[in-house]
């Protein structure tokens, strides 16, 4: 299989030609490396998510509680 680099014969430019890359074996790094950022950026967006979620919850019972306390000191 002819492989067409995007650069000129005798030239090794990984960075720049994917065949180079692909030659190397550095192109499933560069995905290996792209899907553990994609995977970082999840979690963290997970975490934002929980948080709103957990002070949205706190918020609502303390008002639950300030209200069931009201309820029982005007009886």
């Amino acid at each position: 299989m002819l492989i067409e680099h995007q650069h000129k014969p005798g030239e090794f430019d990984p960075g720049r030609c994917r065949d180079c890359a692909r030659e190397t074996d550095l192109l499933d790094h560069y995905h290996h490396v792209q899907q553990q950022e994609r995977t970082i950026r999840q979690a963290h967006r997970w975490a934002r998510q929980a948080r709103r979620t957990t002070t949205w919850a706190l918020w609502s019972s303390g008002v639950a509680i300030l209200l069931a306390a009201i309820a029982l000191l005007t009886g």
